[in-house]
């Protein structure tokens, strides 16, 4: 099975629905973890491709894969033992201090200095006697149980279950008890997601899957891994590891463990929590297979917690009733097992609140009362702050620098989730505050890192994995200085910076402009259903002067009509409103992800009424640390390079005439064209053009179309420059779907290759305007104007044409306002001599 065809049956998924694809997905899946099972190699080949393309057609495939898996745990659930059949071989063993420490000594003597984890030291498991590893086991495991009443470990506790884990594994293949050191590495895998140590907690399970294969416990192995991508809310990764590990137990004869068995059972609830899926006609045979174990009272709370959190999905408020039903029922269990239970609860409780802040907890105030009492402050002090809004910016910045680690970009989608919630309730503490640094803060989360993240690559196949105390009130980021923030930013007299950012309950700003600082709250704005709006309304725009019905002739619309089209568009996007200076030149916005898809240049200005678009020069800047980076980027030569691609050889007319309409301005400036569909380089001049067909869902795919069929290797055709213009329809455009925290775009994939400005449509594009604007705005740049004001004055030249902002207001501008001729960079790091 290789990439290629990995590749190639998802390419031919994409845009279907779920039950066109479904037989080529569920022949995929097959195929797919037949040739992972083989051998750990080819786990390394595929596995993590796999998961980068099953995550293109993500809403299909999470629902396929969780059907799968139901099938699976159902064949299984006659092969799970129950709790009377005893697991107990290194449990309850007594240990002293003295005769602990004995053993400690000479267990670390056998690892000083690097080692891995995955190769068993047979030589230490040898030295101790059967008595002495048992009481080491029994001390490991007392360990990581009482440490696991806390959500966060310091690195000193994080290195000796790290060093413990690398005990177990010599010990437990020494006495045939490997199943003991997968449980624990299950358990520590949690405690390093729930320390923040996202990259840390993929190491370690990367390392368990290989010791699994080592063992010929391959089921174990992916189980282990599918509990740490879903603690890490990759659903896809998740699904995928737990399908390998059922397929491999199905192939076991043997029967499957008490412990295994709930923890097979328990995952299924947290899978299906991960993708929202909570149906109770499709979960109940899960909570009756669990209730065949006779499960331990323990268990019992685990288990029902997570189901009812997850049913917090389908019931919303009405399930605070189900929590407390289940606490009263179950007050013995619950007291008994209250070190333990009392963090999931809270956050539990918490979440329900967080989302419903009128919710009545009278029922439960005594449940919370009894779990605050034993709850570890220190070991807990992030998640009780998180619950109290209290230290956001501290824990933020914790936060942020763990998130350093994280190598693939893909990932940090996932790893920010704490982040995000803390920098929804700082947005709002901030604005009360009028606190512009603590704003700035929250919105590097708020408005997608990923824009500027860079990808760290390994050095080997192994990464030795370090670990940190982190105290937030020690860190400051240059931008929190405001003075710092002026002189990076690098505005130009009036210039007004708009961020707009989602708070706890609504939508705030902040507005930058001369020195002063502005908050408030955008009210209308944040009743608005963004992607509602977007789905039925922004998605369709286009212009239609020439109508043609069924057995009549061609109507034209005169003026007074295109007006009243305008205005219905401009009442239909009334409270898309936001308020711009009287004194403002031009408008740079940073914009939330959760508003990111409605397009700038139709937010209406609340004073004049008017579709910024038509007012002044307006550009997305998508955060303030895009426009700090692109301002050290190098700005165009004197005569910019230039270059224009279009399909060839396809029976579309189309794109000829439009190079036709173009040829004056094409020899003006010195374009290149393309003289093959696909060219042997990529073009790469200072200011690239590209025109093709796109599709509304262009932010997911990234494909151009023409004769309909789609252009999928676009990096073939698109190499490096300076500013990208998109003739591409909806190329613009922005998704934020439920399953990350990242903006789907395309305009990021050109951003983070070095592209300083990119300009494209928010919707269809309408080529009759090509000619019009692409000369107007060479023209600016050409004489030096910054590509914000060239913008301008190309849509203003196409409104003197065309009224409506459907045409007039579809070219947007991405990235780096004030890239314009000039002989440096904006900014510039000199290098002092002594």
């Amino acid at each position: 099975m290789n990439i290629e065809s990995i590749k190639s049956i998802v390419d031919s998924c994409i845009s279907k629905n779920i039950l066109e694809v479904e037989p080529e997905i569920n022949n995929l899946l097959d195929k797919v973890i037949a040739h992972i099972l083989q051998s750990y190699n080819n786990s390394r080949n595929v596995l993590q491709y796999t998961l980068g393309q099953l995550d293109r057609i993500h809403k299909s495939v999470v629902c396929i894969m969780i059907k799968r898996i139901l099938n699976h745990v159902q064949d299984l659930c006659d092969k799970f033992e129950n709790e009377s059949c005893g697991d107990n071989n290194y449990v309850n063993v007594k240990w002293s201090e003295n005769k602990i420490g004995k053993i400690l000594t000479t267990a670390a003597s056998y690892y000083q200095g690097n080692f891995r984890i995955n190769n068993a030291n047979m030589e230490f498991a040898n030295s101790l006697s059967s008595d002495e590893r048992r009481t080491l086991v029994s001390y490991i495991i007392d360990s990581i149980q009482h440490y696991g009443t806390d959500t966060h470990w310091t690195k000193d506790i994080i290195e000796n279950h790290l060093l413990y884990l690398a005990f177990l594994y010599a010990i437990c293949k020494k006495d045939s008890q490997m199943w003991y050191m997968f449980h624990y590495a299950n358990n520590f895998i949690d405690r390093l997601a729930t320390s923040n140590e996202a990259q840390a907690t993929r190491d370690i399970a990367e390392t368990i899957l290989m010791i699994g294969h080592q063992e010929n416990m391959e089921a174990e192995g992916y189980f282990c891994a599918s509990r740490a991508y879903t603690i890490q809310n990759n659903s896809v990764a998740g699904l995928f590891y737990m399908e390998i590990a059922l397929k491999k137990w199905q192939e076991q004869p043997s029967p499957i463990r008490y412990k295994s068995s709930f923890e097979i059972l328990w995952q299924i609830l947290k899978l299906a929590r991960n993708i929202s899926f909570a149906s109770e006609t499709h979960l109940k045979p899960i909570a009756k297979c669990f209730e065949a174990l006779n499960p331990l009272p323990y268990d019992i709370n685990s288990f029902y917690h997570t189901y009812l959190s997850l049913m917090f999905y389908s019931k919303g408020l009405k399930v605070l009733e189900d929590i407390a039903d289940f606490l009263d029922k179950h007050r013995e269990i619950v007291y008994k097992n209250l070190d333990h239970g009392a963090m999931p609860w809270l956050s539990l409780i918490f979440t329900v609140k967080l989302n419903f802040p009128s919710a009545n907890l009278s029922r439960l105030n005594p449940y919370i009362n009894a779990f605050k009492s034993v709850v570890n402050r220190k070991g807990n002090a992030m998640m009780l702050d998180l619950f109290d809004g209290e230290n956001e910016d501290i824990h933020l910045k914790e936060l942020m620098v763990k998130l350093e680690s994280t190598r693939n970009v893909e990932d940090y989608s996932h790893d920010n989730h704490l982040a995000m919630i803390f920098s929804k309730s700082l947005i709002t503490k901030s604005t009360l505050e009028c606190n512009p640094s603590k704003y700035l803060l929250a919105m590097l989360i708020r408005a997608d890192y990923t824009f500027v993240k860079s990808e760290i690559a390994p050095n080997n196949h192994f990464m030795q994995t370090k670990f940190r105390d982190i105290n937030g009130a020690e860190y400051n980021l240059p931008i929190e200085d405001t003075k710092i923030l002026e002189t990076l930013m690098q505005l130009r007299g009036n210039d007004e910076v708009l961020w707009i950012g989602k708070g706890t309950s609504c939508l705030h700003f902040m507005a930058f402009l001369q020195n002063h600082f502005a908050f408030g709250n955008l009210s209308l704005l944040t009743k608005v259903n963004i992607e509602k709006l977007q789905s039925n309304t922004i998605r369709f725009l286009n212009y239609e002067r020439d109508v043609k019905k069924p057995g009549e002739p061609i109507y034209t619309k005169d003026i007074s009509e295109l007006e009243q089209e305008a205005e219905d568009l401009k009442n239909n996007l009334s409270d898309c409103q936001i308020m711009i200076s009287d004194n403002a030149n031009r408008l740079l916005l940073v914009k939330d992800m959760d508003v990111v898809a409605y397009p700038h240049q139709l937010l209406i200005d609340q004073n004049k009424n008017e579709f910024i678009g038509s007012l002044l020069p307006t550009c997305n800047i998508i955060s303030t640390e895009v426009l700090i980076k692109t301002n050290f980027e190098e700005p165009f030569h004197e005569h910019p390079s230039c270059a224009f691609w279009s399909p060839l050889n396809c029976s579309e007319f189309t794109f000829e005439i439009i190079k036709s309409k173009l040829q004056d301005i094409f020899a003006t400036y010195n374009f290149a064209l393309n003289k093959q569909n696909i060219p042997d380089r990529p073009i790469d001049a200072e200011i690239n053009i590209a025109c093709a067909h796109g599709g509304a869902d262009i932010s997911d795919t990234q494909w151009f179309y023409a004769d309909d069929e789609p252009i999928v290797e676009t990096n073939k055709i698109i190499g490096k420059g300076k500013l990208l213009i998109l003739f591409v329809c909806h190329s613009g455009s922005f998704t934020r779907p439920d399953y990350d925290n990242a903006m789907h775009t395309l305009i990021k994939r050109y951003i983070r290759v070095g592209y300083s400005s990119v300009i494209a449509p928010m919707w269809s594009l309408n080529t009759e305007i090509l000619p019009t604007w692409l000369s107007t705005f060479m023209r600016e740049v050409t004489s030096g104007q910054f590509v914000i004001d060239a913008l301008f004055q190309a849509n203003m030249a196409v409104k003197e044409e065309y009224i409506c902002p459907e045409v007039y207001a579809c070219l947007h501008l991405f990235g780096n306002p004030f890239l314009q001729i000039a002989e440096k960079p904006i900014l510039e790091i000199k290098e002092e001599t002594l």
